[in-house]
C-alpha cells in the first residue's frame, strides 16, 4: 500500500517537472533582458495580470459564454455523430450510403468552412455553433461506428440465447460493448470543440469570450493579456478532457454486458 502511495507522489511530481522548469527559463531570460517584456512580459505581470482580470465580472463572464458555445455546439454534434456513428455501425447498407460521403467531408479542415458558413448565416452565434458542432460531429461518428462493429460476436450469440432483439439488443449488448469507444470519441470531440471555439471566436469577431481576449491584447499590442487567454483556454481544456477521462475510466474494466453474464 505505501509502495503504491509513494509511486503516486513521484508520478504527481514529476508531472511538475516540465512546467517548473519552463517557469524558471521563462522567469531567467526575461529578468535578464534577452527578450523585450514588450514581447515575452515576465511571469510575475502574467500573474498580476491574471488576478486583475479575476476581479472584473467580464473575465469571467467571457469564460461562462465561451463554455456555453462549447457545450451547445458539443452537444449538437456528438449527438448527430452518435446516431449516425450507431446507425453506419447497424446497417450496412447505411455504412454504403453515409461513410464515402463521410469521409469525402472530413478531408475538409474544419477552419476552411468558416467563410461558407459565414456567408450563409452572417457574424452572429449561429456559424459558432456550426463550426463547433463539425468539430464534434466527426469523432463522435467515426469512434461510434469503430465501437458498434468491434462488438464481439460472442456477445451478440449470447445476446440472443437471451432473446435480447431491436431496442434491447442495442441497449443491453451493442451500446454497453461500444462504450469504451464512445467515450473517446466524445472525449476527442471536447477537444476539437475547444480548440474550434477560439478559433471561430478569432476568425469571426466576438463581443464576448476568451478569444475577445486574446483579440483584445492583440489589438493593443499586450502581449499579458494574449498569454493569459492562451494560458485560459490550455487550462480549461485541460481540466475538461480529464474530466471526460475520468468518466470514460468507468468503462475500462469490462462492459456492462459481459459484467452481467
Amino acid at each position: 500500500m505505501l509502495k503504491y502511495f509513494k509511486k503516486g507522489i513521484y508520478s504527481n511530481i514529476a508531472s511538475f517537472i516540465l512546467p517548473v522548469l519552463l517557469l524558471i527559463i521563462w522567469q531567467y531570460i526575461t529578468v535578464n533582458g534577452y527578450i523585450s517584456s514588450h514581447i515575452l512580459p515576465k511571469p510575475n505581470k502574467i500573474l498580476s495580470t491574471f488576478l486583475w482580470l479575476f476581479t472584473a465580472e467580464r473575465f469571467v463572464f467571457d469564460i461562462t459564454f465561451s463554455l456555453g458555445r462549447v457545450m451547445v455546439g458539443l452537444v449538437i454534434g456528438v449527438l448527430s455523430g452518435f446516431f449516425l456513428g450507431l446507425l453506419m455501425g447497424l446497417s450496412k447498407t447505411a455504412e454504403k450510403i453515409f461513410a464515402p460521403f463521410l469521409h469525402l467531408v472530413r478531408q475538409v479542415p474544419i477552419i476552411g468552412w468558416i467563410p461558407l458558413i459565414v456567408m450563409w448565416f452572417g457574424l452572429n452565434e449561429t456559424p459558432r455553433y456550426l463550426i463547433i458542432a463539425i468539430a464534434a460531429f466527426f469523432p463522435a461518428a467515426l469512434n461510434t461506428f469503430s465501437g458498434v462493429r468491434s462488438v464481439p460476436r460472442s456477445y451478440e450469440e449470447l445476446g440472443a440465447v437471451y432473446g435480447f432483439k431491436g431496442f434491447n439488443r442495442i441497449r443491453r449488448i451493442i451500446l454497453p460493448a461500444a462504450l469504451p469507444s464512445i467515450v473517446t470519441g466524445i472525449s476527442l470531440s471536447l477537444a476539437m470543440s475547444w480548440e474550434l471555439l477560439v478559433a471561430a471566436e478569432l476568425l469571426m469577431a466576438t463581443q464576448f469570450g476568451v478569444g475577445r481576449l486574446i483579440l483584445v491584447g492583440r489589438d493593443k499590442f499586450q502581449m499579458e493579456l494574449v498569454i493569459v487567454g492562451i494560458i485560459t483556454v490550455g487550462f480549461i481544456g485541460f481540466l475538461m478532457t480529464k474530466i471526460v477521462e475520468q468518466f470514460g475510466k468507468g468503462t475500462q474494466g469490462g462492459n456492462v454486458f459481459h459484467q452481467r453474464f
